[in-house]
C-alpha cells in the first residue's frame, strides 16, 4: 500500500495570522534583513527632518530597487528555460564578479595594506 501524506488541521491560532497582521510580521522582519542598502535607506530616512521627508526617502529606495527586484525572477525562469549549462556558467560568472569586488575593495581601498601592517607582513 503506497504512502500517502494527509495534511495536518491547521492550528487554532492560524487563522488569525491569515490577515494584515501576518503581513506586518512578515515586513517588520524584512527591516532586519541584512542588506546593508536597505539599512542605509531606514538610517537617511530617519535623518529626514520630517515624517513626510523620511516617507520619500523610503519610496525613492523603492522605487529604485524595484526593476532589478522585479527582474531577477523572470531572469531566473529564463535562465532555467535555456539548461544547466548557462545556469552553471552563471553561477560561475557571479561567483568571479564577487572575488573580483573583493579584490577590489581589498587592493583598491588599502584594506590590504592594513592586514599586512596588522600582520607584520
Amino acid at each position: 500500500q503506497p504512502l500517502t501524506l494527509t495534511p495536518s488541521p491547521a492550528p487554532a491560532g492560524a487563522a488569525a495570522w491569515r490577515s494584515p497582521l501576518r503581513a506586518g510580521v512578515a515586513g517588520s522582519f524584512w527591516a532586519a534583513w541584512p542588506c546593508g542598502l536597505l539599512h542605509s535607506a531606514l538610517v537617511v530616512a530617519a535623518l529626514a527632518p520630517s515624517a513626510a521627508g523620511g516617507a520619500a526617502v523610503m519610496s525613492g529606495f523603492a522605487l529604485a530597487s524595484a526593476p532589478g527586484l522585479a527582474a531577477a525572477p523572470w531572469l531566473w525562469r529564463r535562465l532555467g528555460q535555456a539548461g544547466d549549462k548557462v545556469q552553471r556558467l552563471a553561477t560561475r560568472l557571479a561567483g568571479g564578479l564577487l572575488v573580483a569586488a573583493a579584490l577590489w575593495a581589498l587592493l583598491g581601498h588599502g584594506a590590504w595594506d592594513r592586514v599586512a601592517a596588522f600582520c607584520g607582513f
